[in-house]
Protein backbone atom coordinates (compact mmCIF):
# COMPACT_ATOMS: atom_id res chain seq x y z
CA UNK A 1 0.00 0.00 0.00
CA UNK A 2 1.31 3.67 -0.87
CA UNK A 3 1.69 6.41 1.75
CA UNK A 4 -0.30 9.33 0.67
CA UNK A 5 2.33 11.75 2.55
CA UNK A 6 5.79 11.45 4.14
CA UNK A 7 7.54 13.26 6.96
CA UNK A 8 11.25 12.39 7.24
CA UNK A 9 13.55 14.31 9.49
CA UNK A 10 16.94 13.95 11.50
CA UNK A 11 16.81 14.00 15.20
CA UNK A 12 18.58 16.65 16.59
CA UNK A 13 17.93 19.25 19.80
CA UNK A 14 16.85 21.63 16.77
CA UNK A 15 14.55 19.59 15.24
CA UNK A 16 12.92 18.08 18.43
CA UNK A 17 12.54 21.78 19.98
CA UNK A 18 9.19 22.52 18.33
CA UNK A 19 7.99 19.00 18.84
CA UNK A 20 8.39 19.24 22.38
CA UNK A 21 6.73 22.81 22.87
CA UNK A 22 4.34 21.38 21.01
CA UNK A 23 3.62 18.73 23.41
CA UNK A 24 3.86 20.92 26.40
CA UNK A 25 2.34 24.09 25.73
CA UNK A 26 -0.63 21.48 25.24
CA UNK A 27 -0.05 20.32 28.76
CA UNK A 28 0.43 23.62 29.94
CA UNK A 29 -2.87 24.37 29.10
CA UNK A 30 -4.51 21.16 30.29
CA UNK A 31 -2.71 21.45 33.38
CA UNK A 32 -4.44 25.51 34.16
CA UNK A 33 -7.40 24.82 33.79
CA UNK A 34 -7.53 21.47 36.41
CA UNK A 35 -6.18 24.08 38.54
CA UNK A 36 -9.00 26.86 38.22
CA UNK A 37 -11.64 24.30 38.18
CA UNK A 38 -10.09 22.52 41.47
CA UNK A 39 -9.61 25.51 42.99
CA UNK A 40 -13.15 27.02 42.28
CA UNK A 41 -14.53 23.50 43.45
CA UNK A 42 -12.57 23.52 46.74
CA UNK A 43 -12.88 27.10 47.58
CA UNK A 44 -16.42 26.95 46.83
CA UNK A 45 -16.95 23.81 49.52
CA UNK A 46 -14.43 25.77 52.35
CA UNK A 47 -16.98 28.73 52.31
CA UNK A 48 -19.86 26.25 52.55
CA UNK A 49 -18.43 24.08 55.22
CA UNK A 50 -16.18 27.15 57.37
CA UNK A 51 -18.24 29.96 56.35
CA UNK A 52 -21.60 31.59 56.35
CA UNK A 53 -22.23 32.28 52.36
CA UNK A 54 -24.91 34.94 52.09
CA UNK A 55 -26.23 35.36 55.55
CA UNK A 56 -27.91 31.62 55.21
CA UNK A 57 -30.64 33.22 53.32
CA UNK A 58 -31.82 32.22 50.24
CA UNK A 59 -31.40 35.29 48.24
CA UNK A 60 -28.29 35.86 49.87
CA UNK A 61 -27.13 32.33 48.75
CA UNK A 62 -27.97 32.70 45.49
CA UNK A 63 -26.32 36.44 44.97
CA UNK A 64 -22.99 34.99 46.72
CA UNK A 65 -22.98 32.27 43.87
CA UNK A 66 -23.83 34.83 41.00
CA UNK A 67 -20.47 36.42 42.68
CA UNK A 68 -18.28 33.32 43.06
CA UNK A 69 -19.35 32.37 39.80
CA UNK A 70 -18.29 35.81 38.34
CA UNK A 71 -15.12 35.72 39.96
CA UNK A 72 -14.97 32.17 39.22
CA UNK A 73 -14.90 33.22 35.57
CA UNK A 74 -12.56 35.89 35.97
CA UNK A 75 -9.83 33.80 37.81
CA UNK A 76 -10.28 31.32 34.59
CA UNK A 77 -9.75 34.01 32.47
CA UNK A 78 -6.66 35.09 34.60
CA UNK A 79 -5.32 31.70 34.31
CA UNK A 80 -5.89 31.91 30.24
CA UNK A 81 -4.02 34.95 29.93
CA UNK A 82 -1.44 34.41 31.88
CA UNK A 83 -0.42 30.83 30.41
CA UNK A 84 -0.26 32.62 26.73
CA UNK A 85 1.90 35.04 28.17
CA UNK A 86 4.49 34.56 31.31
CA UNK A 87 4.08 30.90 31.57
CA UNK A 88 4.34 30.38 27.99
CA UNK A 89 7.85 31.68 27.90
CA UNK A 90 8.81 28.96 30.78
CA UNK A 91 7.13 26.52 28.81
CA UNK A 92 9.39 27.29 25.82
CA UNK A 93 12.53 27.28 27.80
CA UNK A 94 11.15 23.63 29.34
CA UNK A 95 10.36 21.97 25.61
CA UNK A 96 14.38 23.02 25.37
CA UNK A 97 15.70 21.28 27.66
CA UNK A 98 13.43 18.50 27.26
CA UNK A 99 14.83 18.24 23.61
CA UNK A 100 18.16 18.48 24.41
CA UNK A 101 17.46 15.50 26.93
CA UNK A 102 15.73 13.80 24.26
CA UNK A 103 18.11 14.25 22.04
CA UNK A 104 21.28 12.93 23.80
CA UNK A 105 19.55 10.01 25.25
CA UNK A 106 18.66 9.01 21.60
CA UNK A 107 22.37 9.30 20.43
CA UNK A 108 23.79 7.60 23.64
CA UNK A 109 21.67 4.75 23.10
CA UNK A 110 21.52 4.45 19.19
CA UNK A 111 25.34 5.11 18.60
CA UNK A 112 24.70 7.06 15.87
CA UNK A 113 22.38 10.13 13.67
CA UNK A 114 19.00 9.07 14.12
CA UNK A 115 15.83 9.75 11.32
CA UNK A 116 12.71 9.63 12.36
CA UNK A 117 9.87 9.24 9.63
CA UNK A 118 6.23 9.19 9.14
CA UNK A 119 4.03 7.97 6.79
CA UNK A 120 0.38 8.16 6.38
CA UNK A 121 -1.63 6.04 4.53
CA UNK A 122 -5.40 5.42 3.85
CA UNK A 123 -6.57 3.59 6.83
CA UNK A 124 -3.18 4.50 9.09
CA UNK A 125 -0.31 6.08 9.68
CA UNK A 126 2.85 4.43 11.02
CA UNK A 127 6.55 6.51 12.88
CA UNK A 128 9.72 4.84 11.39
CA UNK A 129 12.93 4.83 12.93
CA UNK A 130 16.00 2.53 12.14
CA UNK A 131 14.93 0.84 15.79
CA UNK A 132 11.23 0.26 15.17
CA UNK A 133 8.09 0.94 13.80
CA UNK A 134 4.71 1.90 15.47
CA UNK A 135 1.26 1.75 13.55
CA UNK A 136 -1.61 3.63 14.50
CA UNK A 137 -5.65 3.49 13.84
CA UNK A 138 -6.88 7.31 12.80
CA UNK A 139 -9.31 6.21 15.17
CA UNK A 140 -6.59 6.72 18.54
CA UNK A 141 -6.24 10.39 17.40
CA UNK A 142 -8.36 12.57 19.94
CA UNK A 143 -6.42 15.94 18.86
CA UNK A 144 -4.71 17.87 16.31
CA UNK A 145 -2.11 20.41 17.78
CA UNK A 146 -0.53 22.79 15.43
CA UNK A 147 2.32 25.85 16.06
CA UNK A 148 4.18 28.19 13.89
CA UNK A 149 6.98 25.45 13.53
CA UNK A 150 5.32 22.17 14.17
CA UNK A 151 2.25 19.69 14.09
CA UNK A 152 1.56 16.88 15.92
CA UNK A 153 -1.29 14.63 16.20
CA UNK A 154 -2.04 13.39 20.03
CA UNK A 155 -3.35 9.87 19.94
CA UNK A 156 -4.33 7.29 23.07
CA UNK A 157 -1.70 4.75 23.22
CA UNK A 158 -2.51 1.20 24.34
CA UNK A 159 -1.96 1.50 27.75
CA UNK A 160 -4.86 4.86 27.59
CA UNK A 161 -2.04 7.36 27.99
CA UNK A 162 -1.38 10.33 25.70
CA UNK A 163 1.03 10.85 23.65
CA UNK A 164 2.04 13.15 20.64
CA UNK A 165 3.76 11.93 17.33
CA UNK A 166 4.71 15.30 15.89
CA UNK A 167 7.24 16.96 13.72
CA UNK A 168 8.74 19.98 12.27
CA UNK A 169 6.75 21.80 9.36
CA UNK A 170 9.75 21.74 7.52
CA UNK A 171 10.11 18.26 7.55
CA UNK A 172 6.98 17.16 5.12
CA UNK A 173 8.87 15.81 2.04
CA UNK A 174 6.35 14.37 0.05
CA UNK A 175 2.74 16.31 -0.06
CA UNK A 176 1.69 19.64 1.08
CA UNK A 177 0.87 20.63 4.57
CA UNK A 178 -2.45 21.77 3.44
CA UNK A 179 -3.71 18.90 2.11
CA UNK A 180 -2.66 16.66 4.72
CA UNK A 181 -4.20 18.89 7.56
CA UNK A 182 -7.54 18.44 5.81
CA UNK A 183 -6.47 14.41 5.18
CA UNK A 184 -5.98 14.22 8.81
CA UNK A 185 -9.46 16.05 9.68
CA UNK A 186 -11.32 13.62 7.22
CA UNK A 187 -9.44 10.48 8.30
CA UNK A 188 -9.47 11.35 12.86
CA UNK A 189 -12.86 11.04 13.58
CA UNK A 190 -12.53 11.78 17.09
CA UNK A 191 -11.00 15.23 16.86
CA UNK A 192 -14.16 16.87 15.51
CA UNK A 193 -13.46 18.31 12.41
CA UNK A 194 -10.68 21.31 14.49
CA UNK A 195 -7.07 21.64 15.08
CA UNK A 196 -6.25 23.43 17.82
CA UNK A 197 -3.91 26.39 17.41
CA UNK A 198 -0.97 26.79 19.81
CA UNK A 199 0.21 30.41 19.78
Amino acid sequence: MAYRYRVRYEETQKTLEPVCELFDVDNSEITMRFVAAGLGIFVLVFMFIYGDPGGGTLPGILFFLVKYVAAWAALAVAATIINKTVWRKAVRATAAGDAEEISKYRREKDGKKITSQIDFYEDHFESVTKIKTREFDYGRAIKLLESERAFGIVIKTDKNIRAVIGFPKEALIEGDLEELKNFLLEKCPNVKNKIKKLR
